[in-house]
């Protein structure tokens, strides 16, 4: 149901943004904010009900960046501590408890380390890793989401997500904080066609058996994981956060460089300056860029050929689409696979017209790929797998 902020540098503002109000909560950043001034935005939610979910963030602990080790629950010993140690994670666990009290927010998502080597005996101490923080913070009335960081690759196994479900449901936690890692540049669309069926697999699995999924770090590929019956996903403003890799962490906090995209739904892409123009000729805007508050905005920037920079409206075109792609899905005013059929027939009317992208790698593969998965992907129920 909600769509989440996933917070990033100099993101604050856009929580009070007008026409962003189809968000519902937000993931907070300890890379980019200190204590004080998380606990502000806290304390002034943009309105009633708003649902902020703390992430620790100790993923690359050896790629620090920002304001992360002035937190009082960050080790001074992460990048040499035995990570399988009881001990070092109770007294972590301790610390974070008590920051968490310190900040009251909604949730808190348990702390997760990339592991050298991805496992069930992976899964199974970050599980317990949840519950014990779970057990800390009972009398506080602060939810513990259990971090799952999956790496992506992994998901092309046909029991991978069945064995790795059966591990998370085993705790007593209602809500897990899906982490998707591949090895891909966070401007590229996921388009391994059985990974994908995979974290399809998982998320539809998880949901079967009680626990509400809440997968970070999205795009456009909410697509995907809504048809799986993800509950809630989560979005951000750069493109460094709407993936996850090790780049998101050795990017600059502005963002990596980055440019002005449009987003749209007509072919579930960004496009560049000279594309949106392109697919404005050839008559493709869809109605829900249409309907989108800021992309009048940007027609008039670019087509009255103004230098006027619209990298921030890019960010609230693409903003207000996810959090109203996620609403009409929700509320079964889209089909999901209709929509991905219908921009496979853009990209074909295209491709016959000689329309070709700025961008060599923006074909729309990704596309069809998507659609595979939603035909292929298996619709097990939990039981059947033993989850």
């Amino acid at each position: 149901m909600p769509s989440y902020h996933q917070m990033g540098h100099d993101s604050r503002n856009l929580l009070y943004e007008a026409n962003l109000e189809g968000y519902s909560g937000a993931i907070l950043s300890p890379v980019n904010s200190g204590e004080a001034e998380t606990r502000g935005t806290i304390d002034d939610p943009p309105r009633e009900g708003f649902d902020f979910v703390f992430d620790p963030q100790l993923y690359f602990p050896n790629t620090v960046r920002g304001e992360l080790p002035g937190w009082s629950y960050f080790p001074s010993d992460v990048d040499t501590a035995d990570h399988t140690s009881q001990v070092w994670w109770d007294r972590l666990l301790d610390e974070l408890a008590a920051c968490a009290i310190r900040l009251s927010p909604s949730g808190v998502c348990s702390p997760a380390i990339v592991p050298k080597v991805y496992g069930l005996e992976y899964y199974a101490l970050c599980r317990d890793i949840a519950l014990r923080l779970a057990e800390r913070l009972a009398q506080a009335g602060i939810q513990v989401l259990q971090t799952a960081l999956v790496r992506f690759d992994d998901l092309s196994a046909p029991d991978a997500a069945p064995a790795i479900a059966s591990v998370l449901t085993a705790a007593d936690i209602n809500r897990v904080y899906l982490v998707l890692s591949p090895d891909l540049h966070p401007r590229r669309e996921l388009s391994e066609v059985e990974p994908l069926k995979g974290a399809y697999r998982l998320i539809r699995m998880l949901e079967e058996s009680g626990t509400s999924v809440l997968v970070g770090y999205s795009s456009s590929d909410l697509a995907i994981w809504k048809a799986a019956g993800a509950r809630d996903v989560a979005t951000g403003k750069f493109f460094n956060l709407r993936r996850f890799t090790p780049a998101r962490w050795d990017l600059p906090p502005e963002g990596g460089g980055q440019l002005p995209y449009w987003f749209e739904e007509a072919m579930m892409a960004f496009l560049r300056t000279s594309d949106l123009l392109r697919i404005r000729d050839a008559g493709h805007l869809s109605p829900a860029s249409q309907a989108n508050p800021f992309a009048q905005q940007i027609l008039d920037i670019v087509l009255a050929g103004s230098d006027a920079p619209w990298l921030a409206l890019s960010w609230r075109q693409y903003l207000f689409w996810f959090a109203d792609f996620e609403r009409r899905a929700h509320a079964g005013q889209l089909d999901i696979a209709s929509t991905l059929g219908y921009a496979d027939e853009v990209w074909s009317d295209l491709d016959h017209r000689g329309v070709l992208m700025e961008e060599r790698t923006n074909t729309g593969a990704w596309v069809r790929a998507w659609r595979r998965v939603l035909i292929e992907a298996p619709r097990p129920s939990v039981s059947e797998n033993g989850a």
